[in-house]
């Protein structure tokens, strides 16, 4: 006759093995940096704001640009919002 006890210990057991960290498969994902700032310009322009958080001509800078700078001439920059 099996225990509940030992019958619990050997299904955490059996999950133990081929179970995957989900919170370690989320953050090994790399970002790309000029589509976070192309992001964050659209965002910017939906919520009103002017100024970018980059430094001045940067690569950064430019994406955030081209983020508000694309939010600008779109029809629907709120619905369209990445």
């Amino acid at each position: 006759m099996r225990s509940i006890k030992s019958h619990a210990t050997r299904g955490r057991q059996s999950r133990e093995k081929g179970s995957r960290d989900l919170v370690a498969l989320l953050l090994s994902a790399s970002t790309n940096a000029e589509w976070e700032a192309d992001k964050a310009g659209w965002r910017a322009f939906v919520f009103g704001n002017t100024m970018s958080g980059f430094r001045v001509g940067s690569r950064l800078d430019r994406a955030w640009r081209r983020g508000y700078e694309a939010a600008q001439r779109s029809d629907n920059p709120a619905g369209l919002m990445l």
